[in-house]
């Protein structure tokens, strides 16, 4: 026979069975969880440990391969990345005054050192700019700059802005740049010594003389149509 308080039971004990089975999965999926937390761990030891290194890489000369560890891997990557930094950062100039060698740059095609407020200084930029060619611009007026005007007049014997130099040599001010202009000179002006050495003897016969300006008087104003 079957008594009243059977089904009670029998719904406790499905219960408490279902709970067992919870907390046993759930027991389950967590030793699952450590056992892959220590696998990760011991292969990672194993990965970097220089015995362990050694020897994939002894098993791989056999079968004609190589071996790059974790390590070796991370440091390739880094030498690579900055070695790609490198290669598009642009090579710094030195601008700073060296007495023993001047301000002329020779690896430079022209150099000027002016200031914003000077018409010549502006003349001189439009010039080189409507050649499209490159040029290294000092503003004398900026503070870090400004110590670099006596030395200039002493080493060039000028006494006005700009100070313009062609291949590290100094020519002298817009006046000098505008007669090399208009001479023809300004390609022979820009070349390296190599390639004045290499270029045809009527441009090796060019003599790139210096004019510096003692007293030069600001341009007047341009007009439309001047």
């Amino acid at each position: 026979m079957t008594t009243a308080n059977e089904t009670p039971k029998r719904r406790l004990l499905s219960l408490g069975t279902k709970h067992a089975t919870e907390r046993v999965l759930a027991a389950l999926n967590r030793a699952d969880e450590i056992g892959g937390e220590v696998r990760d761990y011991i292969q990672d030891k194993v990965t970097v440990d220089p015995r362990y290194i050694k020897a994939r890489k002894r098993v791989a000369k056999l079968f004609g391969r190589e071996y790059v560890s974790r390590g070796e891997q991370a440091k390739q990557a880094a030498a690579a990345e900055a070695a790609r930094k490198a290669a598009a950062a642009p090579t710094p100039v030195a601008t700073k005054y060296d007495a023993s060698k001047g301000f002329g740059n020779p690896d430079l095609k022209a150099q000027i050192f002016g200031k914003k407020s000077c018409p010549w200084t502006g003349r001189s930029i439009t010039l080189l700019e409507r050649h499209k060619l490159d040029y290294d611009y000092i503003d004398l007026e900026e503070p870090e700059h400004e110590a670099k005007l006596a030395p200039l007049s002493i080493e060039t014997k000028q006494h006005t802005v700009p100070f313009i130099y062609l291949r590290g040599q100094f020519i002298g001010g817009f006046n000098a740049l505008a007669e090399i202009e208009r001479l023809g000179q300004l390609e022979f002006a820009l070349m390296t010594k190599a390639e004045r050495e290499a270029a045809p003897a009527h441009l090796r016969s060019i003599e790139i003389v210096p004019r510096p300006n003692t007293d030069e008087i600001v341009p007047a104003e341009e007009t439309p149509g001047s």
